[in-house]
């Protein structure tokens, strides 16, 4: 029986939470296909547990990874690159780079060499895919490439096109002609000339240039990055592509990994090496949002830039490349001018947008924490023009085949998270470094001290920072105006913010009342996060909660003098859930117990994946209908106790196949298709239909008589709404289709008095499926979903309402009755 109105609904109840795991954010949602796009590859180097205990941890850099150099020498180059443990190591540079976190490289092309070129494959999961393009092509769609660019000698042709394993042309070839201060022909300053290309009016006094241009798409396909170069300024004709056989000769220093690293034994300073790893990272100030000025490498000396890069032999041809982008045109967002950095793929925003999230809970997870000191996420890093973010390495490559090849390039960072979010009208939820690293079992927990410089200056900082930077006044503002210079002049009306992630102890409680002190003291008005620790039984979440309420009741020290109910709306737990499907279903009455008065509940991440219980793995048992059935079930007891249950959102949001660490996810897609999973079909179903209001929802037979027993354990309901509307969720785990009679009387009598109708419209959804149907992807065989999606409407007498209903085994049903 669905009876009177109970309390309102928290009308965050919905949301996402996106990490840059699954080759999510780079390889997905960032729409620069370009893997390693500016030469400053930094990965993890991941060594056995065995061997190494938590030791195994180490930071490498591979600059040129995933670029293929077919004809021509190639180096890497910059003012500093990582040490193991991601210190700072400052290096020997012929010329300046963009800034001093890019590095780039020198591109030498012998004199006289025809069918010389360089290629990227794209993101393609590695693996047995290693070898394969995954660069998506469609015919007729344009496709935006740009380059920076310092001619050093020489003048060279870069042929630009997109080709498939076989060398046809996927897309037209577009020509660029680089000039240099060692060419007979060319002026004595560097130039560069540009065929059939425009030029960005962004020029560094260090010799670079921005090149842009179109490729139109040819033909459907996966293809690579294929870029040729000839010296002078012949044309290709056909984009000379030469696969890069034993004629193309190709070279990629791999015989000397520090020459192309530009690691040369004078050119690293031994007091450059700052040996304590996490404390490398300094104090940051604001970067300049646009064309952030890169240093001079010596300021005693006269010299050009151009002289300092001139090489000795000038019959050769030399380049210096960063910054390499190609992205379908259609972008999100492609005309709006804030998203002028980053940019996103247009079919995954429209997919998560589906789903209606109220909020957005980003970059992590666990990337917050970083799995050892000086791994950890600093949003500092990602914002700012693209070739001034510090890149990172990702420490979910440790679930990728080879344990390594999955960076952070930040092309996507806190600005973009939070233009997306304004996008799709979900409230920003960032979640910061707590001075915790990763407490997850067999990482490198380790801790700042709470009473360092570094706490305070560094940690307590970057949140006070942040909610400047998204809510400052520009005028009064450096991070502000930060916001401002990069296309946002307004706030973005941050009022949340996650402190830690899955962290736990008492050390975490210390640090939470720290950085919750800190917040409150300058922003009275933040909600502040919590963290439960990483596992979803009461006894491991005991102190989190003990301390929650004592800090709702008013009795926390971090608190200064408020009063109770203020105490109460500035701090929220999150508690995350990964378990069996059977286990979801028996939590749907989890928070009946819970405290009305108290700390509200945030599930962050929770999904069906068996993962705490054992159970396998992979891609036959991940996303099948039952453990959608199970998060269903469940998150009708979150609907029911949603005045406890503020925000929930399912973890992983995106994978892209193949390159899945995490086998179970909301959304799943390949360079051309997105696949929603089952769970999303549900996820979507809860999200788009529920009202301001939750109602009493009673099952009136339950355990009562012999179907009632039956139906006891595997019938779950929930019912929302509004003055004129009702949304009635059934879940019916079990293989019996169950019998029930729906009595809306009593909700909907008053509502009839006041309308003075007679009929009532019935709208009802029901999606079915076996227990172990799962939608597949066309990367992973034949493309399908699974799901059985049936849909009546009828008109009936009333209010009252009362109507006979048959739900159907292993099913989800939707009623939406309406006045």
């Amino acid at each position: 029986m669905v009876g009177s109105a109970s309390h309102p609904v928290s009308d965050r109840l919905y949301g996402a939470f996106l990490e840059d795991i699954n080759m999510s954010v780079d390889g997905g949602l960032n729409a620069n296909v370009v893997n390693n796009y500016s030469f400053d590859g930094v990965y993890l180097k991941h060594r056995s547990m065995r061997a190494h205990g938590t030791d195994r941890w180490r930071t490498q850099v591979d600059s040129l990874r995933f670029w293929q150099f077919h004809g021509v020498s190639a180096t890497s180059y910059g003012t500093e690159t990582r040490g193991e443990h991601g210190q700072r190591i400052e290096t020997s540079c012929p010329a300046p780079p963009l800034h001093p976190n890019s590095r780039y490289v020198r591109v030498t092309l012998p004199a006289g060499r025809r069918g010389a070129n360089i290629e990227n494959l794209g993101y393609n999961g590695g693996d047995k895919h290693a070898g394969e393009c995954a660069i998506a092509i469609s015919q007729g769609h344009r496709y935006d490439f740009s380059v920076y660019v310092r001619p050093v000698a020489g003048v060279v042709t870069l042929a630009v096109s997109v080709v498939n394993a076989s060398g046809a042309a996927l897309t037209d070839c577009v020509e660029l002609s680089c000039g240099g201060p060692g060419d007979a022909d060319a002026s004595s300053a560097s130039t560069v000339a540009a065929r059939a290309c425009d030029t960005d009016d962004t020029a560094h006094s260090n010799g670079w240039v921005r090149l842009t241009c179109t490729l139109s798409g040819m033909a459907s396909g996966l293809g690579k990055l294929h870029i040729g170069l000839v010296p002078g300024n012949g044309h290709l004709g056909d984009c000379g592509y030469a696969g890069g056989g034993a004629d193309a000769g190709e070279q990629r220093a791999d015989g000397a990994r520090a020459d192309r690293d530009g690691m040369h034994a004078d050119g690293v300073r031994a007091d450059g090496v700052r040996a304590d790893g996490h404390h490398a990272g300094r104090v940051a100030t604001a970067p300049t949002a646009v064309s952030i000025a890169a240093p001079s490498i010596s300021q005693s000396t006269a010299q050009s830039a151009a002289q300092l890069a001139a090489p000795a032999a000038l019959s050769d041809a030399v380049i210096d490349l960063d910054c390499v982008s190609l992205m379908d045109a259609d972008t999100w967002g492609a005309d709006d001018p804030k998203w002028r950095y980053g940019r996103l793929r247009r079919d995954l925003v429209e997919a998560i947008a589906a789903l209606k999230p109220a909020f957005l809970r980003f970059p992590g997870g666990c990337i917050t924490e970083g799995v050892t000191p000086g791994n950890e996420y600093r949003w500092k890093d990602t914002v700012g023009a693209l070739y001034a973010r510090r890149q990172q390495y990702n420490m979910w490559a440790f679930r990728m085949p080879d344990g390594s090849s999955y960076s952070q390039s930040y092309q996507i960072g806190f600005y973009e998270y939070f233009c997306l979010c304004e996008d799709l009208g979900a409230k920003p939820l960032p979640t910061l470094f707590a001075g915790m690293t990763c407490q997850s079992p067999y990482r490198d927990p380790q801790s700042i001290p709470v009473d360092s410089d570094y706490f305070r200056d560094v940690v307590v900082q970057d949140y006070l920072d942040l909610i400047e930077f998204a809510n400052g006044d520009p005028d009064a503002s450096q991070w502000a105006r930060v916001r401002r210079d990069m296309g946002h002049p307004t706030p973005f009306g941050l009022d949340m913010i996650g402190i830690g992630n899955e962290n736990y102890g008492e050390g975490y409680m210390e640090r939470f009342d720290a950085i919750a002190k800190a917040i409150h003291e300058h922003y009275p008005s933040i909600l502040c996060v919590m963290s439960a620790g990483l596992f979803p039984y009461p006894f491991s979440m005991r102190r989190a909660w003990n301390h929650a309420r004592d800090i709702a009741a008013g009795r926390g020290e971090m608190l200064l003098a408020c009063d109770p109910p203020l105490a109460g709306s500035r701090v929220i737990v999150d508690e995350h859930s990964y378990h069996t499907p059977e286990w979801f279903a028996s939590q749907a009455r989890r928070y009946d117990r819970y405290p009305r008065d108290s700390a509200g509940v945030m599930v962050g991440e929770y999904s069906a994946n068996g993962y705490l219980a054992g159970r396998k793995q992979d891609n036959a048992h991940a996303n099948t209908w039952a453990s959608a059935l199970g998060e269903a079930a469940f998150l009708t007891g979150c609907e029911r106790n949603s005045d406890v249950v503020r925000m929930t959102s399912y973890a992983p949001l995106l994978a892209r196949v193949p390159g899945k660490g995490w086998m179970q996810n909301l959304i799943e897609f390949d360079a051309c298709t997105v696949m929603p999973t089952l769970n999303a079909e549900v996820e979507q179903l809860f999200a788009t239909h529920i009202g301001p209001m939750a109602y009493e929802c009673e099952l009136g037979d339950a355990g009562h008589t012999r179907a009632g027993k039956a139906a006891a354990g595997r019938l779950f309901a929930s019912a929302t709404g509004d003055e004129s509307t009702r949304f009635i969720k059934l879940v019916n785990t079990g293989g019996d289709r169950i019998d029930v009679t729906l009595d809306i009387s009593f909700g909907l009598r008053s509502l009839g008095a006041r309308s003075r109708r007679d009929s009532c419209r019935l709208r009802v959804v029901r999606l079915c499926a076996a227990p172990e149907a799962r939608n597949v992807l066309g990367a992973e065989g034949v493309s399908h979903r699974a799901v059985e999606r049936r849909e009546d409407t009828f008109a009936m007498a009333g209010p009252p309402v009362r109507f006979a209903l048959g739900l159907p085994a292993y099913s989800v049903t939707m009623v939406t009755v309406t006045l």
